[in-house]
């Protein structure tokens, strides 16, 4: 049951990045932002979380920690599993209803930077911590 759960999400996480991505100019990478964020069900939010998730896990797995990528990848994976991935997501969540002059800032960047310490957390007026 739970595989059929993940895999139900998974589809639903690539039908929904194939047409957002059909949308999108084809010379420019497409990152969800807040404004995608809010158009999608709590299915597909849990789909791309887990999705960045298994990405990070498959490429530290992959290269076997031999690269400086796979470096960010791994700290990535592992402060992810500090925190359950419904919690990332309604963090996520949090961040774009507090900050709705944010709504283009990509999910990536929120998850690094509020849910992991590999990115240091936005101060006040959009100025980087240190």
């Amino acid at each position: 049951m739970k595989t059929a759960s993940l895999l139900a999400l998974a589809a639903l996480l690539i039908v929904g990045l194939a047409a957002a991505a059909s949308a999108a100019p084809p010379d420019k990478a497409f990152l969800w932002n807040g404004k995608n964020w809010q158009q999608v069900s709590l299915d597909g939010k849990l789909g791309y979380i887990f999705g960045i998730g298994n990405l990070a896990d498959f490429e530290t797995a992959a290269s076997g920690g031999r690269s400086q990528s796979t470096c960010i990848s791994k700290v990535f994976a592992d402060e992810l599993k500090k925190r359950t991935v419904m919690q990332i997501v309604q963090e996520v969540d949090r961040y774009y209803q507090e900050n709705p002059g944010k709504l283009d800032t990509s999910v990536l960047e929120v998850v690094l930077r509020r849910c992991t310490s590999v990115c240091p957390p936005e101060g006040a007026g959009g100025v980087k911590k240190k």
